[in-house]
């Protein structure tokens, strides 16, 4: 079995080497060292606290939708006065999927955006034009608060 990608942290560094050490003698382990970027998530760490952020995923997602030279917003809009409009469908659901899929994955480091991006998750089977519009509201506060993360102590 080939396992990849485990992240170890703890407050307690004797207590962490000592796990490293039970583990190498099991599995066959590279120590990377002090983590900087892990799974698309940038890590800054100091002596009490770690801040994770995902500032180049979000330049991807922006450049994706087309949107890196948007206006930023401040906020976030509620979408459900725009979502539960009657509308046309939008003509290209392909990038819809591929663009809210995108904001799933950013919500490990977002919680700021989990609510709008769960209520435009609802409507994957069949997007209309004011559901992009709120993906595109969502895109542009991000544009404007790339620099958030996730502060764990």
């Amino acid at each position: 079995m080939y396992v990849d990608d485990i992240l170890l942290t703890g407050s307690n560094s004797v207590m962490l080497h000592h796990l490293i050490q039970l583990l190498s003698s099991e599995f066959k382990l590279h120590d990377l060292g002090v983590v900087r970027y892990f799974l698309g998530i940038e890590v800054q760490s100091t002596s009490m606290s770690l801040m994770l952020r995902q500032h180049k995923y979000i330049l991807d997602i922006l450049t994706r939708a087309g949107m890196t030279s948007c206006k930023p917003v401040d906020t976030l809009v509620s979408p459900s006065k725009v979502i539960l409009l009657p509308d046309h469908s939008f003509s290209d659901p392909t990038r819809f999927h591929q663009i809210v899929g995108a904001l799933q994955y950013l919500t490990f480091t977002r919680p700021d955006i989990c609510f709008a991006v769960n209520r435009v998750c609802q409507f994957m089977h069949a997007p209309t034009d004011s559901h992009w519009a709120a993906v595109k509201r969502i895109l542009r506060y991000l544009k404007g608060t790339a620099s958030y993360g996730f502060h764990i102590t």
